[in-house]
């Protein structure tokens, strides 16, 4: 985990859950969309009852029950490696204000429950992109080791060399 930064893991996950909602929302069944929109039900109850582990293992199960809406095995399987490493990191870093998330939920539901995957693509995005910023204030305030240089891009040219 030393070797991965939260602007690692949210990219990843950007290019993963943009495939994966597109997907999942062409796929999607209606027990699927039921049980999305359940999910968003228990996780609003956990944070109302102020229990984070059971809100944090509800907003990872969000994402794997999208998974499992795109009816491939595969994507499952690596959106699985994916939220384990987040959960650990979730772990770390503890209790975050994440209010947002289930407002974003909702309108992404609706989008989804539409099958309009542009939108319910950029709310995900959006969602994501807004975690990031509020783990790397944690981890910054934590004093943990500063977020991972961005890799420099190779001309086709010096890649051919």
């Amino acid at each position: 985990m030393g070797s991965i930064h939260p602007e690692q893991l949210t990219e990843a996950r950007i290019w993963l859950e943009s495939v994966m909602v597109r997907e999942a929302c062409k796929r999607a069944t209606p027990e699927d969309i039921a049980a999305l929109s359940a999910n968003i039900e228990q996780t609003a109850q956990a944070l109302e009852e102020g229990d984070f582990e059971a809100r944090a293992r509800r907003n990872l199960d969000f994402h794997r029950l999208l998974a499992r809406a795109t009816g491939n095995p595969i994507m499952v399987t690596v959106m699985d490696g994916l939220l384990d490493v987040l959960g650990e990191f979730v772990r770390k870093i503890g209790n975050v204000d994440n209010a947002f998330v289930l407002p974003s939920r909702r309108r992404f539901m609706k989008h989804f429950a539409a099958r309009d995957a542009e939108a319910a693509v950029a709310e995900m995005e959006a969602s994501l992109r807004r975690l990031q910023r509020g783990y790397l204030s944690r981890v910054e305030d934590r004093g943990a080791a500063p977020a991972a240089p961005k890799p420099k891009r190779r001309s086709a040219a010096a890649a051919v060399r």
